[in-house]
């Protein structure tokens, strides 16, 4: 049975891995390789050996090399998995142009964690996760019904149906629920023990440190 999303926010919440080591790019009509190409900040982009999560950390020396991603493919989608840090909170829409890219970014030194879906060149939709719902892009309300309907969030503009002080979701729930609701609304489901525990080959995504440090 395909994994749900929720268990990104498990991990996030997690010591180890840490939420460092957990910045989750996907894409669907990019292979991993072209999607890595995008986000690297030079050229070329060399995948090499399988590495567990341990080991990308590991080659992060902060001098020369600032971001090592893991890439793979689940289902439709291609997936790069960085450590340390990510472009994610400033990547250029454009790395989605012909295709649709979702980016889940833990923050963990700068909270609230997001999350931001790009198609053809635009942003789509981009929201904090686990605090409120407030969302931005082209198409807001893309996820707003099935977000209501699994609870995550209180329907708009319905003051009678808002949870209760005792009845609120913690953040951490709240962000369990998006998550599932993301990953049914596109079809994605990623691979905890591969992700977390398996090697995936491994390319340098960062040689600088990315604008948004």
């Amino acid at each position: 049975m395909p994994e749900n999303l929720a268990w990104i926010a498990d991990a996030w919440q997690s010591v180890s891995p840490s939420a460092t080591d957990l910045y989750i790019t996907c894409a669907r009509g990019l292979a991993p390789e072209q999607l890595a190409e995008r986000m690297a900040d030079h050229e070329p982009v060399e995948v090499g050996p399988a590495l567990t999560i341990q080991e990308a950390h590991r080659m992060v020396d902060l001098t020369q090399i600032y971001c090592v991603g893991r890439i793979g493919q689940s289902g439709d989608w291609s997936f790069i998995v960085e450590c340390v840090g990510s472009e994610g909170w400033a990547l250029d829409p454009a790395v989605s142009r012909g295709a649709e890219v979702l980016i889940f970014d833990p923050r963990p030194d700068d909270p609230p964690s997001f999350f931001t879906y790009l198609a053809d060149g635009e942003v789509q939709l981009h929201f904090e996760l686990g605090f409120g719902y407030d969302p931005a892009g082209a198409q807001p309300d893309l996820l707003r019904p099935a977000l209501e309907a699994a609870g995550a969030i209180p329907p708009e503009d319905s003051i009678d149906d808002l949870l209760g002080p005792d009845e609120e979701l913690s953040p951490f729930e709240q962000t369990r629920r998006v998550l599932t609701v993301v990953g049914e609304h596109f079809g994605l489901s990623l691979p905890r023990q591969v992700i977390e525990s398996g090697q995936l080959p491994a390319v340098v995504t960062r040689t600088s440190p990315p604008p948004s440090w």
